[in-house]
């Protein structure tokens, strides 16, 4: 989902350096447009690194524990994760509401709209708390039956 804009990042910074040290004609829009590629990467990467269960663990602990405890653990860690990710929603959804009703535009030479990656902060944080959601569930799952939620799926012939 984020690989595109990795892409896009790096063919913008070598389309800058490129203009800039070669052609002695620099952008005015390079550094702004990639650091907006990259705050959309950043907040994207979020949901699916928490899908991925990549995020990082004090493993010498957690590792350790049974499945039970493990869940029973995140599960208090939960909280957190929900008010973090309850208040970027809440009050970046207000700053995008703002933006997008004034169309607001960047303040530099080249003046982009800005509120497009506005719009995608409360987007990113509703991602991760659905993510969250899921992973909410599995952990109570497993705090409760002691094993993890394994959904069957029906394999269908076709043509």
């Amino acid at each position: 989902v984020t690989g595109p804009l990795v892409i896009a990042i790096t063919f913008v910074l070598v389309w800058e350096v490129l203009l800039r040290y070669v052609f002695h004609s620099p952008t005015i829009w390079a550094h702004e447009i990639s650091g907006f590629f990259y705050g959309a990467y950043f907040l994207l990467g979020g949901a699916y690194t928490l899908n991925r269960r990549a995020h990082v663990n004090v493993g010498i602990f957690y590792d350790n524990f049974p499945p039970r405890v493990r869940a029973i653990v995140a599960l208090v860690t939960w909280a957190l994760f929900y008010l973090f990710c309850g208040v970027l929603v809440w009050r970046s959804g207000q700053a995008a509401w703002v933006a997008v009703l004034r169309m607001e535009y960047s303040s530099t030479a080249w003046g982009p709209p800005t509120w497009p990656i506005k719009l995608i902060v409360p987007l990113a944080a509703g991602l991760m708390l659905l993510e969250g959601l899921t992973k909410t569930i599995n952990d109570l799952y497993i705090a409760i039956k002691g094993h993890e939620l394994v959904v069957k799926t029906e394999k269908r012939g076709g043509v």
